[in-house]
């Protein structure tokens, strides 16, 4: 009898200012092929994610080839492309993993919070249950708004890890002309 492998659902909170969901992102590319992705509005920045392709020498072009975003601008968007379009996506492309970027915000409102965060908490359950055959991420990079607190406690109820990003704090970077390191060719036509 053949052992079911079941993947899981892995909830990451990330600093919102740094671009490490981005390099993630682009990590997750290179290693498992395939991404699909669900975000809210602007939570993303493709530009980030060009410019962390090329400084691992790999073509932006390329590397954004297989990663499939799709945003939701209301909750209602949001529910289906989490629990239902998003994983039906990511199976019919054969994507190796399924996140879902700072949807959290779009369930955000304080006239209607019970309510939302209800829904939010069954969207979860439900992107679980149609993701069996993925790896899962919902990221939380954005926790500013009321009640982004209690939508990850939501989140972390269902989730089967709990993963912190932690921003690393870089040296100053020398000025371009100081700097003894050529540019990659890809990242020298991304900066003109």
């Amino acid at each position: 009898m053949a052992t079911v492998v079941r993947l899981m659902l892995r909830v990451v909170v990330a600093p919102q200012s740094s671009k490490l969901v981005e390099e993630r992102i682009v990590d997750y590319r290179e290693r498992m092929g395939k991404v699909v992705i669900i975000s809210s509005e602007h939570s993303l920045d493709v530009i980030a994610m060009s410019l962390a392709a090329a400084s691992r020498g790999i073509n932006p072009q390329e590397a954004l080839r297989s990663i499939y975003l799709s945003r939701a601008f209301n909750v209602f968007q949001a529910e289906n492309l989490m629990s239902e379009t998003g994983p039906g996506v990511a199976a019919e492309l054969k994507a190796s993993i399924f996140l879902a970027v700072d949807i959290h915000e779009l369930f955000l409102d304080e006239e209607n919070f019970s309510d939302r965060a209800k829904r939010f908490a069954q969207s979860v359950w439900r992107m679980k249950d149609n993701t069996r055959e993925l790896t899962c991420e919902l990221i939380f990079r954005s926790m500013g708004g009321r009640g982004s607190r209690g939508l990850l406690g939501s989140a972390i109820s269902a989730a089967d890890e709990l993963e912190e990003l932690k921003a690393v704090e870089l040296p100053k970077i020398m000025p371009p002309t100081l700097s003894s390191d050529p540019l990659s060719p890809s990242l020298r036509v991304l900066m003109r």
